[in-house]
């Protein structure tokens, strides 16, 4: 499968840092961007991730940059067994939040470091969906513009909308770091667009609007601007690949 791929991961217009992180096969974006174009079947692994460090905890940025670079330590060493590769990778999300959980504890943090992730993995002919926390992957096709995970989050107990946020699952944060793993194979056709974001973009920029601006050939620096321009009050990561045979 090839991918044409433009990932942006930048600091919003209300933060005056960026705890976000991307990675593309193992290459770490944080207030960069860039294009490329990859086989995936050319090294048997590659991933398009994106991690969000928790706000309102500490050093978001070093838990999503230390999630990234764990992950891509373990798949790139071929620690990850291509006929175990679910436990394999819950095994690795669990080391990862101990880890996270343990610096924490180390630096006396007050509220541990953590981050959510999600993404799409291509290890040795089979596909995989990640995610953990309410970063978001979609699929785009024929005009439509699909959630593949769902929110591990909950609302106020009034169920008001606008209430905030509760983060039910993530990496870090006083967590055990679980993982939903689930099998893409199959469900990526000729066509198809990626969509892999932080929240900082579906928080700002409706399904709708998002899906009417794909299907109008909007670019990932073009969902940027509508994230910003709706006020841009989270970090703002974005990959977006199209899928080609």
């Amino acid at each position: 499968m090839k991918l044409n791929i433009e990932a942006i991961c930048h600091k919003g217009m209300v933060r005056e840092n960026n705890e976000d992180g991307i990675s593309l096969g193992g290459l770490f974006l944080r207030d960069d961007s860039t294009e490329i174009s990859v086989d995936t079947t050319t090294d048997g692994i590659f991933y398009l991730l994106v991690a969000d460090g928790m706000g309102g905890h500490e050093k978001g940025e070093e838990a999503s940059q230390f999630a990234l670079e764990e992950i891509n330590e373990q798949l790139t060493l071929h620690q990850v067994s291509p006929d175990r590769f679910e436990d394999d990778i819950r095994e690795t999300a669990r080391y990862i939040s101990y880890k996270l959980n343990r610096s924490a504890a180390d630096q006396g943090q007050t509220h541990p470091m953590g981050c959510t992730l999600t993404g799409v993995v291509w290890h040795y002919g089979k596909t995989w969906l990640l995610n953990a926390g309410d970063s978001r992957t979609y699929r785009f096709r024929n005009g439509i513009l699909r959630q593949l995970t769902t929110d591990e989050t909950e609302r106020g107990i009034t169920g008001d909308p606008n209430a905030s946020k509760l983060l039910l699952n993530c990496f870090g944060g006083g967590t055990e770091g679980r993982i939903i793993v689930e099998d893409l194979n199959g469900k990526l056709l000729e066509g198809d667009k990626l969509l892999i974001c932080s929240d900082g973009l579906s928080d700002m920029v409706s399904d709708e609007l998002i899906e009417t601006a794909i299907d109008d050939g909007a670019s990932a620096k073009d969902l940027l601007r509508m994230a910003c321009e709706a006020g841009g009050v989270d970090n703002i990561s974005i990959i977006l690949a199209t899928v080609h045979s």
